[in-house]
């Protein structure tokens, strides 16, 4: 999916990002239009990679300028190092080796900050080349930024489905007719469509008192089911307050709620199989978000936040 005007915002505004710097880099244009996430990244460590190999042509005019060839030689040595990290950060993005990305970007981040410490000691101080290694590190910052925030976050949606206690063919089929959702909108939205799932099957619980004689166990159900719309309601409230410990409780009684529903159910006869199923789908439900709640939302990186 193609990077939103909005989400380029989002970038940019982040904590870490030199924003004049971003806006400035990605600004509208008919390529980064066409660009995802990926190819965001792509377009950085490229851009990236181009200003240092322009910096480092300047850099070894100094030679000739200076008496303190040994600063110069070092960041000489480090900006060929980070021509060679780029270019090694690119190959690991297209493996989707994102552990690699980040060690190599965050390479280069590391030897500008070196070099500019290094150049601050020469008299007279360069200042042009420190501001132009601070273009390079801050870009290679706004990289790591999109890995991090944007890059895995996608990666590890998809890697939801794949969790021990998750459906993942109810996942695939609730989320896929949706638009792209942070991890907080993703578990609103999901405790919605299970409080909802939730309020539809009581009404078929209810159906089912005039056919059977165990009024008990039709009882217990809908008291369950009641609870669950409480716990859902409650549940939305503490996530908005980002109180995730309530949020945690209230999920996780509503999961149990389908558990204790069911196997009262499966004692009746004939067993209602219909009602168990979709017990099971609100069970299975919760059960996603609480995994997004413990998984995700809780390990948010504090580089993401704004």
């Amino acid at each position: 999916m193609m990077v939103t005007k909005g989400e380029i915002e989002s970038i940019c505004n982040k904590k870490y990002v030199d924003s004049t710097l971003c806006f400035e880099v990605l600004k509208p244009n008919p390529t980064i239009a066409k660009l995802d996430f990926t190819g965001l990244a792509n377009f950085l460590i490229n851009y990236t990679s181009r200003n240092v190999s322009d910096v480092l042509k300047e850099i070894k005019l100094y030679e000739g300028n200076t008496t303190d060839l040994q600063t110069i030689k070092l960041c000489e040595e480090l900006y060929d190092l980070s021509l060679f990290s780029d270019d090694h950060a690119l190959k690991a993005l297209a493996a989707r080796d994102y552990d690699s990305v980040n060690f190599k970007v965050g390479g280069t981040l590391e030897n500008m900050v070196t070099c500019n410490e290094e150049l601050s000691t020469m008299k007279p101080v360069p200042q042009s080349l420190i501001a132009k290694n601070n273009v390079i590190k801050n870009l290679s910052g706004i990289v790591l930024t999109i890995l991090e925030c944007f890059i895995r976050k996608e990666d590890e949606i998809e890697s939801i489905c794949n969790r021990k206690d998750v459906d993942s063919t109810l996942y695939f089929e609730v989320l896929k007719p949706n638009p792209k959702l942070d991890f907080i909108g993703l578990a609103i939205f999901l405790i919605n469509y299970t409080s909802r799932n939730v309020s539809d099957t009581l009404k078929q619980l209810k159906l089912y008192e005039s056919n059977t004689t165990d009024w008990q166990t039709i009882k217990l159900c809908k008291e369950m089911y009641e609870s669950s719309l409480y716990r859902d309601d409650f549940a939305l409230k503490a996530l908005a307050a980002k109180d995730y410990d309530t949020v945690n409780i209230n999920a996780g009684v509503a999961s149990d709620n389908m558990i204790t529903c069911n196997e009262e159910l499966s004692t009746l006869k004939p067993v209602p199989q219909s009602l168990i199923t979709k017990n099971t789908v609100i069970e299975n439900l919760s059960n996603i978000v609480l995994t997004i709640l413990e998984c995700f939302i809780r390990k948010e990186s504090r580089l993401c936040s704004h």
